[in-house]
């Protein structure tokens, strides 16, 4: 069994999670986590090994937590399959920009700045996108089997792909400094193709 921590864990991760965030991964020194949370570098080396080892804490669970929002917005959904689609993508877009700094997804920006450096980022990206997909592709098979969608089930997966690719497009794209509105309207350009495929 592990040695229980002696400060708040969720406080510690939520704090690191900003300053790497906002300023990357390496431009973050433990010190500048220690200083802002108020927990000595000590704590912080004794419970995660290294600056790596507390990154990879805050972006595991930064990376769960994008599977459990993008699950909710979709699973809750009960309209058309394009209102779902449009749902979703608006859904990204609207947390996206709430940051006003456009500082983009903690995942991507980590896969662009680490993954030829350590491959464990790649890994936990890439799991992540597969459930991403697997939740879009989830949406996709239910649409064909109630008639909306006309394409071959062998098919789906990749439908449920390319929509998650556009959300990551999105995101590059404000964090680019594309406006609300530009995103807005790619969004639903995205969510009308998918009328291409409706059932006749």
């Amino acid at each position: 069994m592990g040695r229980p921590r002696s400060f708040d864990e969720g406080q510690l991760l939520d704090c690191a999670q900003e300053i790497f965030w906002t300023n990357g991964y390496t431009s973050t020194r433990i010190e500048d986590i220690g200083r802002r949370s108020g927990i000595g570098n000590g704590s912080i080396y004794a419970a995660y090994g290294s600056k790596l080892g507390l990154f990879l804490a805050v972006f595991g669970r930064y990376c769960d937590g994008r599977v459990a929002l993008v699950d909710s917005v979709v699973g809750a959904h009960t309209g058309t399959f394009e209102d779902a689609v449009n749902n979703y993508l608006d859904a990204i877009i609207e947390d996206c920009t709430t940051h006003p700094d456009r500082r983009g997804c903690l995942m991507l920006n980590s896969i662009t700045e680490l993954g030829s450096r350590h491959p464990e980022v790649v890994d936990i990206g890439g799991r992540t996108i597969r459930s991403l997909e697997a939740i879009l592709h989830r949406r996709v098979l239910e649409a064909i089997a109630e008639g909306e969608l006309a394409i071959p089930a062998e098919e789906s997966a990749d439908l449920g792909a390319h929509i998650v690719l556009v959300s990551q497009g999105l995101i590059q794209l404000s964090r680019a400094g594309a406006s609300t509105q530009k995103l807005r309207a790619i969004a639903r350009t995205s969510s009308r193709m998918s009328s291409l495929l409706s059932a006749a």
